[in-house]
């Protein structure tokens, strides 16, 4: 079976080899590419600090360590977040081990516990509000270090190949992991042939999200698939059950 890896070129690694290693083709269509953003912060203290993804840690961990963060609480979005942390030598307090979301971080107890705290988020520019409403509601005050952002990447020879091979076989499935990447990949299939989006519906689709699911069920996508983990993993595993 085909598999469409929409993730950038510089993270796509992982979930290549685990394509490949379950007996299927992978085929590299990067959608979205990640920037570094000189992001500035306000405090030398925080009482707690989050990191949202594993890009936040590889663009913010230089930012992390400009200030004194040894007494402040670390959070991670997910496993994939805080491993990334502790590779790079920082502890983590507490990440949510059955889901990566900001709903599951929000409702863990260490960190609804948190009140009339500092907290800083490490983040991407833009984004969802969720993780900072909820902390606001509680009473904290809350700071973004947005420090990398994600862009359409460029057309490639790559892309041509990559949808003319996807698409010269009814055996394949397309893999989304965020509504960012979608857009991008629409965009970018349209620019090469306008033809193709429709043709692309009727193949079946993996996401990591309920919320990436409802996107792309609105824009006519029917056949998507939620993973039961929100990382590489989670994706290889529920290729098992497209066909």
């Amino acid at each position: 079976m085909n598999v469409l890896l929409t993730r950038p070129l510089a993270q796509v690694k992982t979930l290549e080899d685990l394509v490949s290693s379950s007996g299927h083709n992978p085929i590299i269509f990067p959608t979205l590419e990640v920037i570094a953003v000189d992001a500035k912060i306000q405090r030398q203290n925080y009482d707690a600090i989050i990191f949202i993804s594993a890009n936040a840690v590889d663009y913010g961990i230089d930012l992390l360590k400009s200030i004194d963060y040894k007494n402040a609480k670390i959070f991670a979005v997910g496993g994939a977040t805080a491993k990334r942390l502790t590779d790079k030598g920082i502890s983590v307090d507490g990440f949510p081990k059955n889901k990566a979301s900001s709903e599951e971080l929000l409702a863990m107890d260490n960190v609804s516990q948190l009140s009339a705290s500092n907290i800083l988020i490490f983040r991407g520019v833009g984004g969802r509000e969720t993780l900072k409403n909820g902390l606001i509601s509680r009473g904290n005050i809350v700071e973004y270090a947005e420090v990398y952002e994600r862009v359409q990447s460029p057309i490639l020879p790559l892309h041509k190949d990559s949808i003319n091979n996807l698409l010269s076989s009814d055996d394949g499935v397309i893999t989304i992991t965020s509504i960012d990447s979608m857009s991008a990949m629409l965009s970018i299939v349209e620019q090469i042939n306008t033809n193709y989006i429709d043709v692309l519906k009727q193949y079946p689709m993996i996401v990591i999200s309920e919320r990436i699911k409802h996107y792309v069920n609105s824009i006519g996508f029917d056949n998507v698939k939620v993973t039961s983990k929100t990382n590489d993993n989670g994706i290889a595993q529920s290729l098992k059950s497209i066909y």
